[in-house]
């Protein structure tokens, strides 16, 4: 299993950290054989590999947390885990950060999409208040046991506003 102060550590460096996405053991095998130095899994390529369905928000914490163990027990590099919009509020958010931080990831993503995605719309992903989002993040540092667990926040204004 990964130990998480390495992503931390690496990201203080100015070098340019190419970060490729993954979705399986093998994946993030193939990955570090080819020389990179840490991994992202990806809900969405999850949710492809795993329920042969695009990412409207059918993969569980459960089963990312599951994927993520059989990665870590794999791979040396730090892997850093995608967890969609926290599974639901600031509460499945900080449950979400424990459970993927006992299965090994160095760090988790989070985004600010509402929780449940439109299945027939890939691209009108409505969002979250800030505050709300804010509460999310709180919520994830709190409940994490290292200061060494990395939470990347990630919004979608940018796109959700070119939609109106």
């Amino acid at each position: 299993m990964t130990e998480t102060p390495a992503l931390k550590s690496r990201l203080q460096q100015p070098r340019i950290l190419t970060v490729p996405g993954i979705f399986d053991a093998l994946s993030a095998l193939l990955a570090e054989q080819a020389g990179f130095e840490a991994a992202f899994l990806s809900g969405s390529a999850v949710a492809y590999s795993q329920l042969g369905r695009p990412d409207v928000g059918l993969v569980t914490v459960n089963e990312m947390a599951d994927v993520c163990a059989r990665i870590t027990d794999r791979v040396a590099m730090p892997i850093l885990a995608d967890v969609d919009s926290g599974f639901g509020n600031a509460a499945h958010a900080a449950r979400a950060i424990r459970m993927l931080e006992q299965a090994g990831a160095a760090g988790v993503q989070v985004e600010d999409q509402v929780p449940v995605k439109r299945a027939n719309d890939l691209k009108g992903r409505p969002l979250i208040c800030p505050d709300a989002m804010v509460d999310k993040i709180k919520a994830m540092a709190d409940a994490r046991r290292s200061d060494s667990m990395l939470i990347s926040a990630r919004t979608d204004s940018s796109a959700a506003s070119r939609l109106k």
